[in-house]
């Protein structure tokens, strides 16, 4: 969890019955959870891990390799226009095939950039579901140290030697499935603007690479 206010949202509270949340916001010493000034997470197993990390990644992953077949049946065609253009070259008055020659590299940059648009949208998307999903996570993990008694959440690998009850990772994941599964019953974000900026791909993230005829 990174430093800094914890946002609320509605959505995903809306979803604890029974007043979970105020059962689950008050230390639990009676319980027999370990009490810690200081607990570790795992930030990227937590969303990998979790039921709506896994769903996020995997319609990523619909959506790349849906725009990719896209991508390659595009080429194909056009592919096959320039072969055709090619051959009719000797034919053609050279006026004439200057303007289809013209009009076929019109259409290729046309692709390109409607395209690329396509792949940006689906990275803005990915983002914003993410930044959703740290939101969500971040009162989990606000519960989860109410519970413990602690003060600060540090990385994993910040910790040189420590004791296992320390890590919070699993019950992290464990009350964010609870909470709200796969995330398919969360609304979905609103839609960037066109002057939204462009985040920047996911780290590990496959871009797929426009084709050039």
């Amino acid at each position: 969890m990174r430093r800094g206010r914890i946002a609320p949202v509605a959505a995903a509270l809306a979803l604890m019955a029974g007043g979970a949340a105020a059962q689950t916001a008050q230390p639990a010493l009676s319980q027999g959870v370990p009490q810690m000034p200081f607990v570790t997470l795992d930030d990227a197993r937590l969303f990998s891990d979790s039921a709506w990390g896994k769903a996020l990644n995997k319609r990523l992953e619909a959506e790349q390799t849906g725009l990719a077949a896209e991508n390659r049946e595009i080429e194909a065609r056009l592919a096959d226009q320039e072969r055709d253009l090619t051959a009719r070259r000797p034919d053609l008055p050279a006026a004439e095939f200057r303007t289809l020659a013209d009009r076929f590299n019109a259409e290729v940059e046309s692709w390109r950039s409607t395209q690329k648009a396509k792949e940006q949208a689906i990275y803005q998307r990915h983002e914003a579901a993410r930044l959703r999903f740290r939101d969500v996570a971040n009162q989990v993990l606000a519960q989860l140290m109410v519970e413990r008694g602690a003060l600060a959440i540090i990385a994993e690998e910040a910790i040189v030697l420590g004791f296992r009850e320390i890590d919070i990772t699993a019950d992290a994941v464990a009350r964010l499935d609870a909470l709200v599964g796969d995330g398919s019953n969360l609304p979905e974000p609103e839609p960037a603007g066109p002057d939204a900026p462009v985040p920047p791909a996911p780290a590990g993230a496959q871009r797929p690479a426009p084709a050039t005829p």
